[in-house]
């Protein structure tokens, strides 16, 4: 029978277990479920940027226990509650003492409230002044402590207890009054503190009332410690020394529209101690900086402007101003510049540039049409109502000019242009239909967080990463938009863009070597001026306008934006270099790209032909981009007598002169701008124009060099060396000869390998029209 009476109890009892156990896991909701906290913003190095107020206008701080000192939690538990560990949410002993003070009619009872009571109280709202409230307080505690264990009601507590004023929470309560971390709190500070929420209104110390008050109270407080804890006999001393606080109106506030970009972002958890990106003694100094900058430009009516600074190899964001100022209402200066979307004017037609070369159109030196274009009776014009007529792609690039832009965009297609767009991270935009070839010109906005992830995205060759404004983030991979090979050459393009004249001083420590990769933008009407660039690993976006549109002459990319980019740039140069990490220029070059270096002609474009006058070097992609030789410079057989182009050359009666060969549209524009070309003179009356032999350039041989020298890097007597080379026509099929043998055949840019044995060697190349070319090289032992 006991037996059977064990195992029924046993039975009972196990059955509530795993009622209170359901209960407890699944439907009780944790204590702090419904409770929102502030969050505390700080700068990469630890300095305090804001606590922002919760959706009660509360500043609250969550603090998990591992995070709160030992001697808050020792201070309270001895002033509040004796007994927290041991009874059931209520201390039954309390109570009676309490109760019975009171029908006594004392003046003074004592509390009978547990740190359990006073959680209850908090969450549930519940008004204790009241025998109904307190009845209710008390049931509440004993649910509490029934399903919660005290870890997460000592916890809840110290998240929840008022410390005066709008202050919650211990974790803001260490922070705004002690600035320090609860973590750090000293025992004089715990017990100072730990007085406060059992009477906030009188003893907070956010009023020089509520300080004086407290001091008398951790007196007494500091005696009771010592007594339980004898070493401490230094507490006495302290808490009689005045009390030193910051009051919560010395709050920081500091990159504000930083902090409130911040504060929309959805952060899982309770967890708000939130460490950015932002190096704020930076962000101080380009503050300084761009507000001097506005300053000395307000009498052409600048009075405004943004910018966002980031490190595009970690893509951490490392400064950002929203405004000139965030305080004047003036300039409506609360609004953030760095995330509204605005036209970009021109600071997109890098990406256009790239994703032309990446489809095989242009190379840096592909020779572009600047000419009137219209398309029904929309007719773009170029920024100052020219033309140039003939221009390279990357000197169009650099001077901006509109109309081989909107040429590029037509040749890419606008939705495969706008495909590339969404891939780079430009979001709200509307259907393609909609720009049309007017996102060349600005037509689709951004905002600057955009336009600096696209240009990052360029200096990081392609690949699209996502930007940090988290401390603790790791490195995101997004996503690949075009090939590395095109944003290098057009980051080559964009570093030959010639800096503003205006010079800015040499500091000790920086140079002024640093190259930019830089564009400028203006949008329709000057409402907008951009400048947008690369320098070291940092990516700065510098924008001037009005929040309100108002348009402004001034509000131009190269006349104002650029200056400013500029001025804001050297301050980095000047904070890096003092700070031990001087920027240094990049390259961008890699070994595994496929690039190639040869001679390009600067006059007329392409590879650098015999007759080119001036020539540099310059990248293409084998393969990809359209390479050809440089056939505006040909030699032409003149007449010695006439002085008129001849029928054909004959050393007895001709000389061999070099001329420039342009299509009619450009050599009216030449007329028309007063531009003298050296044009070829007129065939001979005699000669038959339609059965002349058309003059075809040589070919020419880009790999290898002539006499150059191969070294072997093998142990054996050959060496692998590959043969490319360039006719006059793109079509063109080369044949390919080393000394007496016969290698084969490529097309035009199509490279040969061919096993070179040691020695000096004739190399030599014919086209379909029989034109040759022959080099010296040599291959040498290593």
């Amino acid at each position: 029978m006991k037996r059977n009476k064990f195992l029924k109890f046993g039975l009972i009892l196990g059955v509530i277990v795993v009622i209170w156990a359901i209960l407890r896991f699944i439907f009780v909701a944790p204590l702090l479920q419904d409770i929102s906290f502030s969050r505390a913003y700080y700068d990469r190095n630890g300095q305090l940027l804001r606590i922002t107020l919760t959706d009660d206008d509360k500043y609250r701080i969550f603090t998990p226990l591992s995070e709160i000192s030992p001697h808050i939690i020792n201070a309270v538990i001895l002033y509040e509650d004796k007994h927290f560990y041991h009874h059931f949410g209520i201390n039954p002993v309390s109570m009676l003492r309490a109760a019975r003070q009171y029908f006594r009619g004392d003046t003074h009872p004592v509390g009978a409230s547990t740190i359990t009571m006073q959680v209850a109280r908090l969450i549930y709202d519940i008004n204790s002044k009241t025998t109904l409230g307190k009845l209710k307080q008390i049931a509440a505690a004993m649910y509490i402590d029934l399903f919660h264990s005290k870890s997460e009601i000592i916890e809840a507590y110290f998240n929840l207890a008022p410390y005066g004023g709008n202050i919650e929470g211990i974790g803001a309560a260490s922070k705004i009054y002690f600035d320090k971390t609860a973590d750090n709190l000293t025992k004089i500070e715990s017990i100072t503190l730990a007085t406060v929420p059992q009477n906030p209104t009188k003893r907070g110390l956010n009023t020089s009332r509520g300080i004086k008050n407290i001091e008398n109270m951790r007196h007494n407080l500091a005696a009771r410690w010592v007594a339980e804890n004898p070493t401490d006999q230094d507490l006495i001393t302290l808490a009689k020394m005045p009390l030193q606080v910051r009051a919560p109106a010395d709050l920081p506030f500091l990159a504000p529209h930083f902090v409130d970009n911040m504060n929309t972002q959805k952060i899982d958890g309770h967890r708000q101690q939130i460490i950015t990106t932002l190096d704020f003694n930076l962000q101080k100094k380009l503050e300084r900086a761009l507000r001097d900058e506005i300053s000395g430009r307000k009498k052409t009516g600048v009075t405004n402007a943004a910018a966002v600074l980031l490190n595009y190899k970690t893509m951490e964001v490392l400064a950002y101003i929203g405004s000139g100022d965030y305080f004047n209402r003036n300039i409506y200066g609360e609004n953030d510049g760095v995330r509204a979307r605005r036209s970009p004017g021109s600071t997109l037609k890098p990406l256009i540039y790239a994703t032309a070369i990446d489809n095989g159109l242009i190379h840096g030196f592909s020779l572009l049409r600047d000419t009137p274009v219209s398309f029904g009776i929309y007719a773009p014009e170029n920024s100052d109502n020219e033309f140039f007529g003939p221009i390279l792609a990357r000197d169009a690039l650099t001077r901006s000019r509109n109309i081989p832009a909107i040429n590029l965009l037509r040749q890419i297609g606008t939705k495969k242009f706008y495909k590339i767009l969404q891939q780079s991270g430009v979001s709200n935009l509307q259907p393609p239909e909609h720009y049309g070839v007017s996102v060349a010109l600005g037509g689709a906005e951004v905002s600057m967080l955009e336009l600096a992830d696209i240009y990052a995205t360029m200096a990081n060759l392609g690949t699209r990463k996502k930007l940090k404004f988290y401390l603790v983030e790791a490195p995101t991979t997004i996503n690949s938009v075009l090939s590395p090979e095109a944003f290098f050459l057009t980051l080559d393009i964009l570093g030959r863009n010639v800096a503003p004249t205006k010079k800015i001083p040499f500091t000790r420590g920086t140079t002024n070597t640093i190259k930019h990769y830089w564009k400028t933008g203006t949008s329709s009407s000057y409402r907008d001026a951009w400048t947008a660039g690369i320098f070291g690993d940092m990516v700065l976006v510098v924008w001037v306008g009005n929040f309100d549109g108002t348009p402004n002459n001034a509000f131009s990319g190269a006349r104002t934006a650029a200056p400013i980019y500029f001025s804001l740039a050297h301050t980095v140069q000047k904070y890096m270099a003092e700070n031990g990490a001087p920027i240094q220029n990049n390259d961008f070059l890699r070994e595994d790209m496929n690039i190639t270096k040869v001679e390009m002609c600067e006059i007329g474009g392409d590879i650098a032909g015999p007759y080119c006058p001036k020539k540099t070097w310059g990248y293409f992609i084998p393969g990809k981009s359209p390479i050809a030789q440089n056939k505006i410079h040909r030699a032409v057989a003149i007449d010695n007598k006439t002085n008129l182009r001849a029928c054909n050359a004959d050393p007895k009666t001709t000389h061999m002169a070099v001329y420039e060969f342009w299509d009619g549209q450009y050599l009216d524009l030449f007329q028309r701008a007063g531009i003298k070309r050296k044009i070829a003179p007129k065939f001979l009356p005699e000669c038959d124009i339609n059965n002349l032999p058309d003059l075809q350039p040589a070919p020419i041989i880009a790999s290898p060099m002539a006499d150059s020298k191969i070294v072997i890097t093998s142990d054996m007597d050959v060496e692998p060396v590959g043969f490319m080379a360039f006719g006059a026509d793109q079509n063109t099929k080369l044949m390919w000869f080393l000394d007496d043998k016969t290698l084969g055949s490529t097309k035009n840019g199509e490279t040969l390998e061919y096993r070179v044995p040691m020695g000096e060697h004739i190399l030599r190349t014919v086209d379909t029209t029989g034109a040759a070319t022959e080099i010296k090289f040599s291959v040498v032992g290593g």
